[in-house]
């Protein structure tokens, strides 16, 4: 019955062809729905691991470190620093803005490091050397077409981009800069007036003797500076892909289960459509004496070919299609190659193979004997 599935499928190439890349364009659409979904939850968790933190202590009470406010008192730093264990504690701030050229309004999240905390990687140009420098997304240099040493305005106050770098997380871009930068635009801008809602320290990245035990080191500054709490980054991480899941879960999820139906019913109607097509070779078959499962499991054959065809093609169609997706939009990126985006997507495949199988064999079912001598 394999060999018949075959040779069904070899007699019409075009046809099975046009068949597998219909097949394959479903699967495409899968895999880069869960590829952009993965994506963002490895974007939001590297943006934590990318600080090169051993601790990082929080506002009390904050457990996250996108989208939220965290603002701790500038004194803390010295009582960290002053916990047995402890190497040095790096402050960091992190300053949401609105970044506006021609009209065209773009969330951007600014980190403001001093000695540790900044761009994880420089893909052009360099870092920060002074208070006017700014490094950001090199989507941003995309959208606006923004080049190294153009000039980079948050409300009145202009930075001179440095650098580009690659770091972006819940679908906005981060800049970069210091704390004489993040001091200069406070004072000398329009933000100004509205400096208390702008904290001047969120987070302090703590760096720990070597063999200090984290554990203990974290309930000690827990215990001595009452307003922070001590989490480590992948503790921090994971809860800000947590979040990440609330947002992006139940639009996605529904998205790909979208892209499930449709893949059912794409092999389901190509298989009905071909089995009523050759409804008197499976009567010539039936009055030759082959069984109802053997008529079955060729067209499960037949089925999970066109998927072994359709697989290579919907990975090349996803691979381009990402591709496309990242060149023009960078901050938004894809994770085709994620081990849980390509067993979710290959068992759907296989069961909505299976199933869209099981739509045509009714007709099978009903198919009499008699139709194999009918204009004989």
């Amino acid at each position: 019955m394999f060999r018949l599935a075959w040779r069904q499928l070899q007699y019409d190439k075009i046809k099975a062809l046009l068949t597998a890349l219909a097949i394959g364009s479903v699967i495409a659409v899968i895999l880069v729905l869960e590829g952009f979904e993965q994506g963002q939850y490895y974007q939001l968790k590297q943006i934590v691991l990318k600080r090169n933190a051993d601790l990082i202590a929080t506002q009390s009470g904050v457990t996250n470190f996108i989208a939220v406010r965290s603002s701790i008192p500038q004194l803390s730093r010295m009582d960290i620093e002053d916990v047995p264990g402890v190497k040095e504690a790096h402050p960091i701030t992190a300053v949401p803005i609105i970044y506006n050229k021609d009209n065209i309004r773009t969330p951007v999240y600014v980190l403001v490091y001093d000695t540790k905390g900044g761009p994880s990687r420089i893909i052009l140009g360099k870092g920060i050397k002074d208070a006017r420098d700014i490094v950001i997304d090199h989507s941003l240099a995309k959208k606006y077409n923004i080049k190294l040493g153009d000039n980079f305005s948050v409300t009145d106050f202009t930075f001179k981009v440095s650098g580009f770098t690659d770091e972006a997380a819940f679908m906005m871009p981060f800049a970069f800069i210091n704390y004489d930068g993040m001091l200069d635009l406070f004072i000398e801008s329009q933000i100004a007036p509205d400096l208390s809602t702008f904290p001047l320290l969120s987070y302090m990245l703590v760096e720990l003797d070597a063999q200090a035990d984290r554990d203990k080191i974290a309930k000690d500054i827990e215990a001595k500076v009452s307003t922070v709490d001590v989490v480590t980054p992948e503790q921090l991480s994971n809860n800000d892909v947590s979040m990440g899941k609330v947002f992006y879960k139940p639009i996605m999820g529904l998205l790909v289960t979208i892209g499930y139906v449709i893949g059912l019913l794409v092999v389901g109607l190509i298989m009905y459509a071909d089995i009523r097509s050759r409804i008197k070779n499976f009567a010539v078959l039936k009055a030759l004496g082959f069984p109802f499962k053997k008529l079955f499991f060729a067209v499960l054959s037949q089925s999970l070919i066109l998927l072994l065809i359709a697989i290579p093609i919907g990975i090349f169609i996803a691979l381009s299609l990402s591709v496309y997706i990242e060149t023009n939009s960078p901050v938004y990126l894809i994770r085709l190659f994620e081990p849980i985006v390509f067993i979710h997507t290959l068992l759907a495949c296989l069961v909505f193979s299976f199933l869209g199988s099981l739509i045509p064999l009714h007709i099978i079912r009903g198919s009499d004997p008699v139709m194999a001598f009918q204009g004989a």
